[in-house]
């Protein structure tokens, strides 16, 4: 097989002040530490088929209840920071109390048949990308459109596959990427070119709910497997290729309800782009909402690519009375681009409502970089997030700030989900398949110490948690406010 090509280099641009930090997020989905030894062959997990252990924080362990799962009901060993199948949070931190309610990101439907239901990473199937060395990983993610700043992605998109060398049952991953440019169309053909043209054995994507549902419907297609941080679950709940390495946006939904509650609003606005992707979202928050006894004040929707005068009009409605003294809870689900001229246009109006919301993208730091010179956010802000803020990076995983002392958040996301990604690669062994990879996934748990322990036993919606960031001002930054939230 001939080895991957290097990845193109990106062409650095310098950033404009507000609006060119706005481009929307990009994160590759995936998240570590070394810990018990656990034998080949555990639960019928696929790979390892070379007889060698694999350390249980670096593979997946059997979800608690699934055939072969230990009696501590997941991949870590007693006192190591817990597998999260059983209900115990990851490693990085005290979860605030609560029990696993709205804690299994599933989906009905899921379509993830057994751990044995693919081919095994020791039988035959599709190696494509799989050298001696090396693996292919593809990673899209919107650059432009609504992207983060490229050199901040570019600069982090391989340090911990580059850390940590050939360690992957002997191989090392090699990164390729191509911008989707925020469009669902463009997405599929960025993928299409990492499949057909670059190899890769698999892909990944890094951010945009439209352009992450249109390429996991082409890996599909294609027998690619896929994986990236959880959006929607509607259309891509039946796509057995697939996997969600972080909530589902309905999921974070009912945790949102909980927390916007937890605050002691009474109140809430949802206002979000208007794409069909956004939708199970929506009625899941608001049915959520309601459940805990909070007022949908507004739920109103705007066009996902709308201007700053469109978002001007739609601040002036967002700011009654309430709002404007941030006694009313308001939760944006849109990209940067649009929070940030809702956010900025609202403050121009001196109007400054408590913003909540889910994970990716306005949790980060660029997002508040833009917006607390302006006193938006003065009466706070917080994002639930798959990755801890920097402030907590030291205590979480030491290792990033030495190979990367400069790492913004954005690296420290990827290199969250690097580490996932590694765990479930090392489970599929040296004879590494495309069917091996998703049999190795698939009712497994993995728990890394970045990312919340993820749990397919259920399906292929991995979620388990979330982190929860709260803008600090002072700092211009994310901070870390809770870890491993599985109730509010």
């Amino acid at each position: 097989m001939t080895p991957s090509r290097p990845a193109p280099a990106w062409p650095r641009r310098r950033l404009a002040p507000m609006l060119g930090l706005v481009a929307a997020l990009v994160l590759a989905a995936c998240g570590q530490k070394s810990g018990v030894h656990v034998a080949a062959g555990n639960g019928g997990a696929a790979g390892a088929g070379n007889g060698a252990a694999i350390s249980a924080g670096d593979q997946g362990g059997p979800a608690a209840g699934t055939p072969g799962a230990a009696a501590t009901g997941g991949a870590g060993a007693a006192g190591t920071g817990g597998a999260g199948a059983a209900g115990a949070g990851a490693g990085g931190g005290a979860a605030p109390a609560g029990g696993a309610a709205g804690g299994g990101a599933t989906a009905a439907g899921a379509g993830a048949g057994g751990a044995g239901a693919a081919a095994s990473a020791t039988g035959a199937g599709d190696s494509t990308g799989v050298s001696n060395d090396t693996i292919a990983i593809g990673i899209h993610a919107p650059a432009t459109g609504a992207g983060a700043p490229a050199p901040s992605f570019d600069q982090g998109k391989d340090k911990y596959f580059n850390f940590i060398g050939p360690t992957i049952n002997g191989r090392t991953a090699k990164v390729f990427f191509e911008d989707d440019g925020y469009n669902p169309s463009q997405a599929v053909a960025a993928c299409k070119k990492l499949v057909q043209v670059d190899h890769v054995f698999m892909l990944v994507g890094g951010g945009g709910t439209d352009q992450i549902v249109a390429c996991a419907q082409y890996a599909a297609s294609v027998g690619v497997p896929y994986v990236a941080e959880g959006v929607t679950e509607a259309g891509v709940n039946t796509l057995k290729s697939y996997f969600a390495e972080s909530m589902s946006y309905k999921t974070q939904g009912t945790l949102l309800a909980q927390y916007i509650k937890r605050q002691g609003f009474s109140q809430v606005e949802m206002i979000r782009g208007n794409t069909q992707n956004f939708e199970d979202a929506h009625s899941g928050f608001i049915t959520a909402a309601k459940s805990v006894g909070l007022q949908v004040a507004r739920d109103d929707a705007v066009p996902k690519d709308a201007d700053a005068q469109t978002m001007s009009s739609e601040a002036a409605q967002m700011c009654t009375l309430d709002a404007r003294a941030g006694k009313v809870a308001v939760y944006p689900l849109m990209s940067p681009k649009l929070f940030i001229n809702l956010a900025g246009a609202a403050a121009g109006q001196q109007c400054y409502p408590r913003y909540a919301g889910i994970g990716i993208t306005l949790g980060l730091n660029v997002v508040a970089q833009a917006l607390c010179p302006t006193g938006a956010l003065k009466n706070g802000a917080s994002f639930f997030s798959p990755f801890q803020g920097l402030d907590a990076v030291d205590q979480v995983d030491p290792d990033f700030h030495k190979a990367y002392p400069n790492g913004d958040d954005i690296g420290f996301a990827l290199w969250g989900a690097e580490k996932l990604l590694t765990a479930q690669l090392k489970a599929a062994g040296r004879n590494l398949t495309r069917q091996g990879f998703v049999a190795a996934v698939q009712g497994k748990s993995f728990n890394t110490g970045v990312y919340p322990a993820v749990d397919f036993s259920q399906g292929h919606f991995g979620g388990t948690a979330v982190h929860v960031l709260k803008a600090d001002c002072g700092r211009s930054q994310y901070v870390t406010e809770a870890q491993n939230a599985r109730s509010f």
